[in-house]
């Protein structure tokens, strides 16, 4: 199946190389598509006699030319290659967000396929990629770490996750900036806030852990392979419903808000979290129910909506807030002024 469907492909870039009206050689052809000369010429012939397709050897030119560059096939396996005019925005507002969001590795893929795009749509349709700017943007979080170094370090993420291959990571820890070697299964790459991540299975700790790419000192093969990890012990989407935002606790920990009738027009209609239930009360402030791993997270959460916010439950995470909340007072009541250059005066 994936033979034949290569094969399309590559009949659907020399219907292209053709009509571009250039008249190129079998071997010129041969070369633009990376293929032998039987395998061209056989395609040629294909596309002629299987197909219908009016091509013809230019002897003066010395080439091959589609002597009616708007021929289409009628039927059969090019039908199924034609872009409709939805998937053709669909995929330039995909390069448009991977443009904006940076450090993926694919953007000078992305944009040879939209170099290409024009030659997926049929005669009739026309996708402006300036229009589109005009109309959509996207705004991420700039991207943490080197650009390039990112890169790299994704390009070498990917493929181990795609081969199954243990690798050993160099690692700097956040809170100290201690580098640690971990021997480390890589199961899944996320972009979250500006910053892309790696969870596997870290044979230092034993168990699941989550690291971010930008702190990855190297990465250096071990030459073992892993097979992939059960359903119930890793999968994206269970791994990310418990955590807030990226943390991961020990335990689950039931979280209750209120908001202020004022403040709960904003929350409403927005889910904050795949646990998230509401209770409506009579006074028209909300209540918001989840479920987390992990309490720091959702206290910073919290906390940026100052006095419209009050934490029902549980206790420990009111009283991580009150503390927090007077360490800020204890702060701004320190008269202190600092100039420009950083020097404090007061």
């Amino acid at each position: 199946m994936r033979t034949r469907r290569n094969q399309r492909y590559r009949l659907l870039r020399l219907l292209m190389l053709l009509r571009s009206g250039r008249a190129p050689s079998a071997r010129q052809l041969a070369d633009m598509l990376e293929i032998s000369l039987r395998t061209v010429r056989r395609d040629l012939d294909e596309l002629r006699d299987d197909w219908g397709a009016p091509i013809e050897f230019d002897r003066r030119r010395g080439g091959y030319v589609l002597t009616d560059p708007n021929w289409q096939p009628p039927i059969g396996p090019f039908t199924e290659l034609r872009l409709s005019a939805g998937e053709a925005v669909a995929l330039l507002l995909a390069h448009t967000a991977f443009e904006a969001m940076r450090g993926t590795g694919l953007e000078d893929a992305f944009r040879s396929l939209v170099a290409k795009l024009p030659a997926w749509l049929p005669e009739s349709v026309s996708v402006n990629p300036e229009e589109l700017r005009a109309m959509f943007s996207f705004a991420f979080e700039p991207l943490r770490g080197d650009a390039r170094e990112v890169a790299e370090r994704l390009h070498a993420l990917r493929q181990a996750i795609d081969g199954r291959r243990r690798i050993v990571l160099e690692y700097a820890s956040a809170s100290r900036g201690e580098v640690t070697r971990r021997e480390v299964e890589p199961y899944h790459l996320r972009y979250f806030d500006g910053a892309w991540y790696v969870v596997g299975f870290c044979h230092l700790r034993q168990d699941l852990r989550i690291f971010a790419v930008d702190r990855i000192r190297a990465i250096e093969p071990t030459g073992r392979t892993f097979a992939p990890p059960d359903p119930e012990r890793f999968s994206p989407e269970a791994y990310f419903a418990a955590a807030w935002r990226l943390e991961r606790g020990e335990k689950m920990v039931r979280v209750a808000v209120r908001f202020t009738p004022e403040q709960a027009r904003y929350m409403r209609g927005r889910k904050w979290h795949p646990s998230q239930e509401a209770v409506e009360e009579p006074d028209g402030s909300l209540v918001l129910l989840f479920r987390v791993l992990g309490l720091e997270e959702i206290k910073r959460w919290i906390m940026q909506f100052g006095a419209a916010a009050e934490v029902l439950e549980p206790t420990e995470l009111r009283d991580k807030i009150v503390a927090e909340a007077e360490k800020i007072i204890a702060r701004s009541r320190v008269s202190r002024s600092v100039t420009l250059d950083g020097v404090k005066k007061g």
